[in-house]
């Protein structure tokens, strides 16, 4: 009886551990163009900046190509995660237009 109880745990603890790591977190990021217009977009943190860019791109109803990502002199690449950014939840970005 022990055995099967301590058997339980395991199984129930692993698949905690299982939900952590397959489960991303969602993030909102404020981008501010600078012209009076902020766009709020949930993502999720092992998101590219590409992907972001393709997101904001939906809801400003532009080109994800035309937008560039910034944090004062720091322009973001397309290929790089949100989370290599160490970019949290509610942060904000500069967003400019090529």
């Amino acid at each position: 009886p022990s055995s099967e109880k301590s058997r339980a745990i395991i199984t129930k603890s692993l698949e905690f551990v299982d939900f952590i790591t397959v489960g991303s977190i969602m993030i909102e990021v404020v981008l501010n163009d600078r012209l009076g217009k902020k766009v709020r977009v949930k993502c999720n943190e092992d998101d590219t900046i590409g992907d972001l860019k393709k997101l904001a791109a939906a809801q400003l109803g532009t080109r994800p190509e035309k937008l560039k990502i910034q944090k004062w002199y720091t322009v973001y690449k397309d290929h790089i995660t949100l989370e290599d950014y160490e970019i949290h939840d509610g942060m904000g970005l500069e967003l400019y237009y090529n």
